[in-house]
């Protein structure tokens, strides 16, 4: 359905409720002068940021209902799994901008489901800890069950390597290690994440790196999949995890959770953020290619590939803490996540960079190019605002799906963009001068010109004596 006229556009907005009678009565003053093109007025509202490009859908295709769940208007939607789907919306009771997560209506009749969504609505109300995206409450509209948490305004690990490249050691050591300073509050209240990736830890702020005025400061999304350590099956059996359930990502799943998922305790977790280290630092997991199956089969089986293969540039002693959280057996990885955070603690630190340093030369991995790969450098392309998922898209077309351009967040400061911005630029690799193509020297051009010359006379003696053979 397609808006044809001005009229209409504005009274869909005038019921919908989205806006107040005052709103609707400018937004019809603004629009007077331009027409009744469709195309043009959408194009207005959202370039003046008058509604969003997903409300706006909703509202042209008579849906303006699924926007309102409880007190929440839903402004985008961000992602969509396996239980549900997870929404930016407003808290219309206090202008709260959060992430809501909404369970499928026809799961609930899942008694396994059901209780998922009850354990996670449990653990993530319990867990309070700033490298932790926070809960807020959970609650029903209808069929639809919601848990409000907290809306990070930044970009998940695994998109930030896909878009600006492999990170310097000191950047993915600064994450990982607040992510382990998450980790431990969850374990110490007796959870368990079992889905540690890149995808599942957000930064916000500023990226960790020398010239950086605020610090940057990670989040730990989804924990739809922690476990209650001790907590006791039900009788019917219609627990999350039961013996031989396989949860969690086979590229940093840990060897004992493939096993089993219900027997693993925070040292599982751990193992995970070894396995996160090879994906920031090299752009692939540990064992990028296979099956899921084959993933799980190497993960139990062979060892890692050495990190300093992949990139020389590794100091010693990460290379050992990545080796050691990465350890089959559980007893071998460190006793606990704060060990893991002081471990790293050090390795945070920027060193200072050398003149014409040489950029060392290594394997990169597909799709990580010179160009993008970050070097210990002053200077290192802002972090683009970005909350968690969604794509652009044209507005003539609105029925596609899209997200609306986001503002930089405020507290985010961008430097302003220098000439050495460019990382390959800031650490030229000295050329060396071809030998080959330099000015001869003068005692060169002596021996030069006596080559010449006895190839002149070694072709006048043979033009002699042929001339001779033929005369005899």
């Amino acid at each position: 359905m397609t808006m044809p006229t001005a009229e209409s556009l504005l009274y869909a907005l005038r019921v919908s409720g989205l806006l107040t009678p005052e709103q609707v009565d400018r937004l019809a003053g603004e629009l007077a002068a331009l027409g009744d093109d469709p195309q043009v007025l959408c194009r207005y509202l959202i370039e003046h940021h008058r509604i969003p490009v997903y409300q706006l859908r909703k509202v042209i295709h008579g849906k303006t209902a699924e926007l309102f769940i409880g007190p929440y208007i839903v402004l985008d939607k961000l992602g969509e799994g396996g239980m549900g789907k997870v929404y930016k919306a407003r808290d219309s009771r206090s202008g709260r901008v959060v992430a809501l997560k909404v369970i499928r209506p026809q799961l609930l009749s899942n008694p396994l489901i059901r209780g998922r969504y009850g354990r996670e609505v449990q653990t993530a109300l319990a867990l309070n800890h700033p490298n932790i995206a926070a809960a807020y409450e959970s609650g029903e509209s209808g069929d639809r069950h919601y848990l409000a948490l907290e809306f990070v305004d930044g970009v998940d690990l695994a998109r930030l390597v896909r878009s600006q490249g492999v990170l310097s050691v000191p950047e993915a050591c600064e994450y990982l290690r607040q992510a382990s300073l998450g980790l431990q509050h969850a374990h110490d209240e007796g959870f368990v994440h079992r889905d540690i990736k890149p995808s599942n830890i957000v930064v916000s702020g500023e990226r960790h790196h020398r010239s950086a005025t605020e610090p940057a400061r990670v989040k730990i999304l989804d924990m739809g999949l922690v476990r209650s350590v001790g907590f006791e099956e039900s009788p019917g059996g219609t627990d999350l995890t039961r013996d031989g359930t396989v949860v969690g990502t086979p590229d940093y799943m840990a060897p004992e959770q493939a096993k089993n998922s219900s027997t693993v305790d925070h040292r599982a977790d751990l193992y995970s953020i070894g396995a996160a280290f090879y994906f920031l630092l090299t752009g692939k997991p540990p064992f990028s290619g296979g099956s899921p199956i084959e993933k799980i089969l190497k993960h139990q089986l062979d060892p890692p590939p050495p990190l300093q293969a992949i990139r020389p540039d590794v100091p010693d002693e990460l290379a050992r803490i990545v080796s050691r959280l990465m350890s089959k057996k559980p007893t071998d990885r460190f006793p606990t996540a704060r060990d893991v955070a002081e471990a790293l603690a050090r390795l945070t630190q920027f060193t200072e960079a050398v003149p014409d340093q040489i950029v060392p030369v290594f394997a990169l991995p597909e799709g990580v190019s010179a160009e993008t790969l970050p070097h210990s450098s002053p200077t290192v392309p802002p972090l683009p605002s970005h909350s968690l998922t969604g794509e652009k898209s044209t507005v003539g077309d609105l029925r596609a799906e899209a997200v609306p351009e986001r503002r930089p967040s405020p507290s985010v400061s961008t430097p302003p963009p220098r000439e050495d911005s460019d990382p390959v630029r800031r650490h030229p690799v000295p050329r060396t001068r071809n030998p080959a193509q330099a000015s001869p020297s003068g005692w060169q051009w002596v021996f030069l010109a006596g080559i010449l010359l006895l190839g002149a006379l070694t072709l006048l003696a043979v033009a002699a004596m042929t001339w001779i053979t033929w005369k005899g």
